[in-house]
């Protein structure tokens, strides 16, 4: 037995920007209507909170030799039929116009790109799982395996 492939999507560096440039601007307007400790007491909150949501909300998804584990969600390797890496259009296509109301999806939006996994199991309705991940070709060798 090998030992389980990880593989963890964390938030990116522009999404980080783009939050922390959000916090400093309402620590600014608090600045400006307050003082400035409550503007470094409200900075410092929202980044304690920052921190602690890049921690919780990344895409865990772990394989080994007979599961794969993809955040709760968990599935025997036999009843993967295939497994396809999507482009961005390919999975924005998905995720709206062309989305299967029994699919199992798991998206995090910082993470344009994905991999669609087709179901083959007569007991669930789930035809495909649809997962964002920056990993999509080394999750699909491992489980081609």
């Amino acid at each position: 037995m090998r030992k389980a492939d990880k593989f963890k999507d964390s938030w990116s560096i522009s999404l980080w920007f783009f939050l922390t440039m959000m916090n400093l601007s309402f620590a600014l307007a608090l600045w400006a209507a307050f003082d400035t400790r409550s503007a470094i007491i409200d900075f410092l909150i929202t980044l304690a909170l920052m921190l602690y949501l890049a921690q919780r909300t990344p895409l865990h998804i772990f394989i080994d030799s007979e599961w794969l584990f993809i955040g709760k969600a968990k599935i025997e390797k036999k009843y993967i039929a295939s497994i396809e890496v999507l482009s961005k259009p390919e999975i924005a296509l998905l995720r709206t116009r062309d989305a299967n109301a029994n699919a199992y999806l798991d998206l995090r939006f910082w993470v344009p790109v994905g991999i669609k996994i087709e179901i083959n199991d007569a007991r669930d309705y789930t035809p495909y799982w649809l997962i964002s991940t920056k990993h999509g070709d080394e999750i699909k060798k491992l489980l081609q395996r």
